[in-house]
């Protein structure tokens, strides 16, 4: 099976590490890299090519949701799903005009994850 390429974008380097390390555990996914802010998630997307980012919404020099709109418009294919602390319908609906594929709660990250990486699944939770 041809892992998954997964790039993760947030500016808090913790959680960074945190996700990093939960899915270098599953047997299927390859995290290509990490970026801190919007902008180096868009460069990060260019020479990486990954099937999946998971970005964050508040970051600094371009939010998630802008970066999300500009990686969705010049890499269509590549699967934006935004993981964020923000539970409530003005962040759901940015993430649907920014044409994300998904919109995970920090808080619920894990289960909600696994089923995002399943690039069958089209519909998580926007």
């Amino acid at each position: 099976m041809v892992p998954i390429r997964v790039l993760v974008a947030d500016d808090h380097p913790e959680f960074r590490k945190l996700v990093h390390s939960f899915l270098s555990s599953l047997p299927h996914v390859q995290v290509v890299g990490e970026a801190a802010d919007g902008e180096e998630a868009v460069e990060q997307v260019e020479h990486l090519c990954p099937d999946l980012v998971l970005m964050d919404i508040s970051m600094p020099k371009r939010n998630g949701l802008d970066a999300t709109r500009i990686i969705k418009e010049r890499w269509p294919k590549t699967r934006v799903v935004i993981a964020t602390m923000y539970d409530n319908e003005v962040y759901r609906q940015g993430a649907r005009d920014a044409q994300a594929d998904g919109f995970i709660l920090k808080s619920t990250l894990k289960p909600h994850l696994i089923a995002a990486l399943d690039v069958r699944n089209r519909s998580i939770s926007v």
